[in-house]
C-alpha cells in the first residue's frame, strides 16, 4: 500500500502540514479516497508519512499519533527514528517520514528519515530553524526537484513579504503558506493518479 505526497513548512513560531487523502497499491489502484497521511500529535508536533501505507496502520493502531507527553518536534522524531530504525514496527519498507513543530528551544523544528529496505543506512535530515524550510515528498514519477524548488520559492516570498511589512502577520503567512500547499498538490493530482485532491491540513503556533 502507497502513500505519496506530503507538504511542509516550518517557522520560527509555527508549521503546518498537508497531503492528500488517497491510499493505492502498488499497481496503481485506488484503495481509499480517505486515507489520513498527515497527523497533528499534539500542540508541538506534526508527522507525515509517504511511502509504506503498512506503517501508518500499525503506528495508527497503537496511539503512536497521540503523544500528548511528547514535548517536542525532536523528541518526536528520535521515538519514530528508534522504534522504526530498530524494527519495533517491523514495516519500515521505502517509508518517507517528515516531522514539524515546536523545537526544545521554542524555535521550529523539521527532520526527515528515509526507512529503506534496500538500504540500510537510513537517510536522516535534521535542521533547527530560525529560517524558513518547506520539504516536500512527491510520488516518484513527479518531478521533486522541480516542486521542490516552486514551493521554496512561494513560501519563502510569503515570509518575506511578512517581514518587510510594518508588522509580521503570522495569521497572513499561514494563511497564504497553506493555499500554496493545497495548490501545489492540486497540480499533482493532475499528473499521477496516486493523488488525489481531498487534502488535509494541520497548522501549529507557538
Amino acid at each position: 500500500m502507497i502513500l505519496s505526497c506530503v507538504i511542509g513548512t516550518v517557522f520560527r513560531n509555527f508549521a503546518i502540514i498537508s497531503g492528500d487523502t488517497r491510499l493505492s497499491k502498488d499497481v496503481g489502484e485506488t484503495v481509499s479516497d480517505t486515507y489520513s497521511k498527515v497527523f497533528k500529535v499534539n500542540q508541538n508536533v506534526l508527522v507525515g508519512f509517504a511511502g509504506s501505507g503498512n506503517t501508518v496502520d500499525i503506528l495508527n493502531k497503537n496511539g503512536i499519533f497521540d503523544k500528548d507527553d511528547c514535548p517536542s518536534a525532536e523528541d518526536y522524531l528520535e521515538f519514530l527514528w528508534f522504534l522504526l530504525g530498530n524494527r519495533v514496527v517491523n514495516e519500515p519498507n521505502h517509508c518517507n517520514i517528515l516531522v514539524l513543530g515546536k523545537s526544545k528551544l521554542n524555535n521550529g523544528f523539521g527532520g526527515n528519515f528515509h526507512m529503506s529496505d534496500d538500504n540500510v543506512q537510513n537517510q536522516l535530515h535534521l535542521t533547527d530553524h530560525s529560517n524558513v524550510w518547506a520539504p516536500i515528498l512527491t510520488p516518484p514519477n513527479i518531478d521533486y526537484e522541480y516542486y521542490q524548488d516552486i514551493l521554496i520559492s512561494k513560501v519563502q516570498f510569503v515570509i518575506a513579504e511578512q517581514i518587510n511589512s510594518p508588522v509580521f502577520s503570522r495569521g497572513m503567512a499561514i494563511k497564504k503558506i497553506k493555499e500554496i500547499h493545497r495548490g501545489i498538490i492540486l497540480e499533482i493530482s493532475k499528473k499521477d493518479k496516486s493523488v488525489n485532491c481531498n487534502i488535509e491540513q494541520y497548522v501549529l503556533k507557538w
